[in-house]
Parts: C-alpha cells; structure tokens; sequence
C-alpha cells in the first residue's frame, strides 16, 4: 500500500508540472477582466456594458512571467459587416512570478467593442466583447 501511495504521488507531481517548462514561453494569463474601475490593483466589478462616454478598464493578472516582457491591450470597435476597427494598441510591461495591469480607454461611440490581449507575437491570451450604449 505504502508503494502505490508513494508511486501515486509521483505521478500527480509529473502531472502538476506538464507542459510548464521552464524557458521563457512559460508564463500565462490568470485573470482578465473588463471593469469600471481599478482600486488598490483590483478590479472592482465586472462588467460587459458601459455608459457611452464612460472609461472602460481592461485588467490581465499574469504568472510566472521571469524576463520582462512586452503585452498589448488592444482595443477594437466591432462593425456590423464584422470588420473590426482597432481604436487603441496599449502595450505593457511584465515581469516577475506574478503581474497586475490594465489599460483603460475613453469609450466616445456606441456600438459593440471587444479587447484583446497578445503578446509580441500577436498571441491572443484573452478577447473580451463588450457594449457601449
């Protein structure tokens, strides 16, 4: 019994540690989260409409970064042929074992939205969709 339990928790450590290498691809987004504000490096709410002329927050959490690095927030009006219109490109530097941002953005027309983040690659970690009215 004490072997299987020993061989068990072999297995799940390997397990745990799959597919993390340790180069300096291995970091990952944690949180993504479209809100109306940030206080003390915390979104305070979630939110997926905003009032038109309101500012709209986008916060990444991301983890096991290591080197710094270069993430964009990118900020798009959708139209209705599906065309997307990028309306900002907000890039942010990462460093560290974890790393809070966010970018915000005056929203002055009405319509869908959506925001992206990616990395130099053009990457995409997470797209958020949103309405403005």
């Amino acid at each position: 019994m004490k072997k299987l339990l020993i061989s068990m928790l072999i297995i799940l450590g390997s397990l745990v540690t799959y597919g993390k290498s340790k180069d300096n691809n291995s970091y990952y987004l944690n949180r993504a989260i479209l809100t109306n504000e940030v206080v003390k490096k915390e979104p305070v709410r979630k939110i997926d409409t905003f009032k038109l002329y309101s500012r709209g927050y986008f916060y990444t959490e991301f983890k096991d970064i290591g080197d710094e690095k270069i993430i964009y927030h990118n900020w798009y009006l959708l139209q209705k042929n599906g065309e997307k219109t990028l309306m900002a490109s907000i890039p942010l530097k990462i460093s560290g074992s974890r790393w809070r941002t966010w970018s915000n953005k005056n929203l002055f027309l009405s319509g869908k939205w959506s925001v992206e983040v990616t990395d130099g690659n053009n990457r995409i970690f997470s797209k958020k969709e949103f309405n403005v009215k």
